[in-house]
């Protein structure tokens, strides 16, 4: 009787192990790996040789192995506790430094350098499956007078109050960009032209919106271009000519909206053109 609970307790922990052990490995193996060090670390599989010794030299073996049995059960869910926990530690700093890398600091926007990787993937889509998606470039009127005028702490307010706007009037499917200084870029995936010429006009009248303790007013100039099969699979040269309809709305005397059409005129967005298409 007392022979059978023996090897009951030991082999009901033998299993308890095993079950842990491949259930890691279908989970993660790097949580595995965190795991058999942890279990290394307090000798866990050394606490089995007191429990085979005991028995073979005293009557109350039973009672004492099931006790170390507890013990090692204790040490073996422990240790699972703890390598689950150094993983989710590594899982979370990790996820702090990619925010870190991508983000923007003064303005919570993605930074260019998240941009060049996102939306090479977006163009590529577009390209290989002939998937609508725009771009939205915008520039702020004037910031350098702003920052003289006024000083970099008050310009500082006007980028993150312009971050607010853009970031509050996306899906979340789209993305704002602090593209650098006081440039922004929106990438609106799978959206034509008329959806994006919508999204410019009431992202430019909410920024027409905003006030400040000293600075009355801030206007944009912006550029809104999509994807045509013009421009092959090289997103420099659609981001070219994004350039060069915000320069044209910078030239045309700021505060406004220039877009490019499907013949490849410029348009000076007032109302929506592509409205009823």
């Amino acid at each position: 009787m007392r022979k059978q609970w023996y090897y009951s307790a030991f082999f009901a922990i033998i299993i308890i192990q095993f079950l842990i052990e491949l259930g890691l490995i279908f989970i993660n193996f790097d949580l595995l790996s965190a795991y058999n060090s942890i279990k290394k670390q307090y000798n866990i599989i050394g606490a089995i040789n007191p429990f085979v010794l005991i028995y073979k030299n005293t009557l109350n073996a039973v009672f004492i192995g099931l006790f170390l049995a507890s013990i090692l059960l204790i040490l073996t869910l422990s240790a699972f506790i703890l390598a689950v926990r150094f993983k989710d530690n590594i899982f979370d700093n990790n996820n702090y430094l990619e925010n870190e890398a991508f983000t923007d600091g003064l303005t919570g926007l993605y930074n260019r350098r998240y941009f060049d990787s996102f939306y090479e993937n977006i163009f590529a889509q577009s390209y290989r499956y002939d998937i609508p998606h725009s771009l939205i470039m915008c520039d702020i009127d004037y910031f350098k007078k702003i920052n003289d005028t006024y000083g970099h702490d008050k310009g500082d307010i006007v980028l993150k109050e312009v971050s607010d706007v853009l970031k509050n009037n996306i899906r979340k499917s789209d993305i704002a960009v602090r593209f650098g200084g006081e440039e922004f870029i929106v990438c609106l995936p799978s959206t034509d032209i008329a959806n994006a010429v919508d999204v410019a006009r009431k992202i430019k009248q909410m920024i027409s919106k905003i006030r400040t303790k000293d600075i009355k007013k801030v206007t944009i100039s912006m550029g809104v271009a999509f994807y045509k099969k013009e421009f092959g699979n090289e997103s420099k040269d659609m981001l070219k000519h994004l350039d060069n309809l915000l320069y044209e709305a910078k030239n045309r005397g700021r505060n406004r909206i220039i877009s490019g059409d499907h013949q490849g005129s410029i348009i000076e967005v007032e109302e929506n053109p592509w409205a009823d298409e």
